[in-house]
């Protein structure tokens, strides 16, 4: 009878585990892309690249070399996602997904595992 219990047990904990995943998920809202376009600055360190997120087609303006040098390749759209935003090179390939810390603040990774900091302009 012990051994049941046990069983009943686990597997209530892991039906609550999993029901506490759905509703974390289902409260995460993917922002439009007119939320997020405009002036941005990417942060590695103490260098600043100003990128612009742009609504029409998710293009990226400003200085995409800049960000193509910590990247690995220059991004040239991007994408919002829940938790976060993707940016994408010219084929359309995610190169880096920076997730969300707080409103306006998204923070990544370089190839290389430095991190980058994507701000909304002041």
């Amino acid at each position: 009878m012990k051994q049941y219990h046990t069983a009943a047990r686990r597997v209530f904990q892991g039906v609550l585990m999993s029901a506490g995943a759905t509703a974390m998920a289902s409260s995460l809202v993917l922002p439009t892309t007119a939320q997020l376009a405009g002036h941005w600055q990417l942060r590695q360190q103490e260098q600043v690249c100003p990128l612009d997120l742009i609504e029409n087609a998710s293009a990226l303006g400003g200085d995409v070399e800049c960000a193509g040098r910590w990247l690995g390749e220059k991004p040239s759209s991007w994408l919002p996602t829940p938790d976060g935003i993707w940016l994408m090179n010219v084929e359309g390939t995610g190169i880096t997904h920076l997730n969300r810390q707080k409103e306006d603040e998204y923070v990544g990774r370089t190839q290389s595992g430095g991190v980058l900091i994507l701000r909304r302009a002041p």
